[in-house]
């Protein structure tokens, strides 16, 4: 599949069965919590997230659980380990960086360094109504950090989060915690979140990526090259997006960081 990051050509290995897509609108028959707002066009925008004092308490604190599940995997990191440093200790363990991902994967909003209502009031200003990290289908009140290594496959295919079941109705946010920048942040395709399925053709089932099976399905073709872009929020903001946009396939092309962030997902209060 043919596709560019910020303009540099990129090449995707996609594997599984797929076709191309209906000819539907998924967001037409959605709640749109993006509608109204000055970015709802583009899907996303880049804007300050919490005052100073409680960022740095939501990095460091980040960062302090990422370190915890570094020792739980049996690797003793010192309280002051810079985190952009994962891959130097994890190096190609794969075992140990599974178990890693095991416990970052998902955690109860409880373990946020800062209050989850102070995420709630920001991402409900942004959209311009009340908002809660309450997914109303199960119950589920979580976030997630993800690890990306530089040169390895530990990215989510290109996708919208929406083709996996109960992450309709809701944004997304990427927050900066370690390694993220022009070379590592997320990418994601502006204006996408109106495509029709039939612009796209994707995997019936969870991808296989560079080798790497994944529960979501992935893009693996499209009429058009596919023209990516890395909005790179700064240390102090937050990325906040629309579940219905084509993104991920963010290779981390940092020549010697490991791009740790913080993701998680607001409904309609």
């Amino acid at each position: 599949m043919k596709a560019s990051v910020n303009q540099r050509l990129v090449t995707y290995q996609i594997e599984g069965e797929s076709n191309p897509g209906e000819n539907r609108v998924l967001l037409a028959t959605s709640v749109d919590l993006t509608a109204g707002t000055p970015w709802a066009d583009a899907g996303y925008v880049v804007a300050p997230f919490l005052g100073p004092t409680e960022q740095q308490q939501l990095q460091e604190g980040l960062a302090e659980l990422v370190r915890e599940a570094l020792r739980a995997a049996g690797l003793p990191v010192a309280p002051d380990f810079p985190v952009s440093d994962y891959h130097r200790v994890i190096g190609d363990d794969q075992v140990r960086h599974l178990a890693v991902v095991n416990t970052t994967k998902e955690y109860l909003v409880d373990r946020l360094p800062v209050p989850a209502s102070l995420l709630e009031t920001r991402i409900g200003e942004l959209c311009g109504r009340p908002v809660q990290a309450h997914n109303p289908f199960d119950d589920a009140r979580i976030f997630h950090l993800r690890i990306v290594r530089p040169g390895r496959s530990d990215n989510n295919p290109l996708h919208r989060d929406v083709w996996l079941p109960d992450y309709d109705n809701c944004v997304n946010i990427y927050v900066p915690v370690a390694g993220s920048t022009a070379d590592s942040s997320l990418c994601l395709i502006p204006g996408s979140h109106w495509w029709p399925e039939s612009q796209t053709e994707r995997t019936h089932g969870g991808a296989v990526y560079n080798g790497i099976t994944y529960t979501v399905p992935g893009v693996k073709g499209a009429p058009q090259p596919l023209q990516l872009i890395r909005p790179n929020p700064g240390p102090g903001e937050v990325l906040l997006f629309s579940p219905y946009l084509l993104h991920g396939g963010a290779v981390n092309l940092n020549p010697d960081a490991t791009r740790i962030s913080l993701e998680m997902r607001f409904w309609q209060a």
